[in-house]
């Protein structure tokens, strides 16, 4: 690791337990809060307790200068999770960690559970005198659904989760953990594996029901990697095209000061729900010059929305209606749906002015495709 070339031993206590973003999974998982510095090369180093038992596996750190000694650690229970994953597939790729598949608000506010009648007066007395017993449930309301979770369908906008596997939830998200300590749902959830089933007990217009689906990993229309695959891209009369993803957003400068109002816009689509399975948002990346595609070289950081009036779902489905075309012309529209840039090029050229922009610039192909 940095500042030596023998063998380093960092000591620590564990600060807290909770949820967090992996920066290099781009998914929200249980990790350990360290004071023990995390720099490179100690990255994916064992954690050890006083009974030398590893906990762990220390992987990433807080990159800012106001802040010190601040490490996380991938806990015990994440790793055997992956572990299992790999082999109840038998080797193959792991499913990966799962999901409700919700987004939702919480009930810290008064007025909002009184609202949805989470506090409310039973009819019967206590103990025969005319006082009433009270009420009083807690959880989170159900704001939306995403398209491929298994909730959808049964879970419902304003739908209140009370408990999920008879853990009841807290108006904050959270649910017991160890004593004392409370912890994100999540933190339950990702233990499950891909088709294991979830008995949530929920609140709808003024009824406790019980409901019941299967969890699995829930899938962004933004990926934030591509499971160390390059990039996916297509060139068409030296136009191209790429499949948005979390790392192309970085390489803008998109989380930082603003860039471009096209980057802005793009950044804006980071959450939006996959609503079919292989939907990519489909990006005009650069313009490489060519005779064909004169006029539009600062074309670039682009939504594609439409080819020859179609809707663009992927560039998969985008290089099939390229190739499908019979149309003299192509036509592609991009966001906003509305007075967004328009680009016409020669449908019959575009073989050959393609083989010539990837033959100048020594691309061996001229699309690289997702599986």
């Amino acid at each position: 690791p940095s500042g030596g070339d023998s063998l380093c031993v960092t000591k620590g206590v564990v600060s807290r337990i909770e949820m967090q973003e992996y920066a290099q999974a781009g998914e929200r998982l249980l990790a350990l809060q360290i004071d023990a510095a995390i720099n490179p090369g100690n990255s994916g180093g064992p954690v050890v307790n006083e009974d030398l038992e590893v906990v762990g596996v220390a992987f990433q750190g807080i990159d800012e200068e106001s802040i010190e000694n601040v490490g996380y650690v991938v806990p015990s229970s994440v790793v055997l999770h992956f572990l299992e994953d790999v082999r109840r597939n038998q080797g193959g790729s792991p499913k990966g960690f799962c999901h409700l598949g919700i987004d939702c608000s919480f009930l810290e506010n008064e007025t909002f559970r009184k609202f949805l009648k989470l506090t409310d007066e039973n009819d019967a007395p206590i103990n025969g005198s005319g006082a009433k017993r009270r009420k009083r449930s807690t959880g989170v309301v159900v704001r939306k659904v995403q398209p491929t979770s298994g909730a959808y369908g049964i879970l419902q906008s304003m739908d209140v989760v009370l408990a999920v596997d008879g853990i009841r939830l807290g108006n904050d998200g959270k649910i017991p953990f160890r004593r004392g300590e409370r912890v994100d749902l999540g933190g339950y959830i990702t233990s499950l594996f891909k088709g294991d089933e979830v008995h949530l007990t929920i609140w709808r217009e003024g009824k406790e029901m019980e409901v019941s689906f299967p969890v699995s990993p829930v899938k962004h229309l933004v990926p934030s990697h591509f499971s160390n695959a390059p990039p996916p891209y297509l060139i068409c009369s030296g136009l191209v095209f790429t499949a948005l993803s979390v790392p192309y957003l970085e390489a803008k400068g998109a989380w930082n000061d603003f860039y471009t109002v096209n980057v802005s816009y793009l950044l804006g689509l980071v959450n939006s729900p996959l609503k079919r399975e292989g939907d990519e948002v489909v990006v005009l990346a650069q313009v490489l010059a060519h005779r064909a595609n004169l006029g539009y070289e600062n074309h670039f950081d682009l939504h594609l929305y439409k080819f020859n009036d179609v809707e663009v779902r992927s560039l998969r489905h985008l290089n099939e209606l390229i190739n499908e075309s019979k149309d003299p012309f192509m036509k592609f529209e991009f966001a906003p749906k509305d007075g967004g840039r328009l680009v016409i090029l020669d449908r019959n050229r575009n073989d050959e002015v393609t083989a010539e922009v990837c033959s100048e610039h020594s691309i061996g192909k001229p699309f690289v495709l997702r599986e």
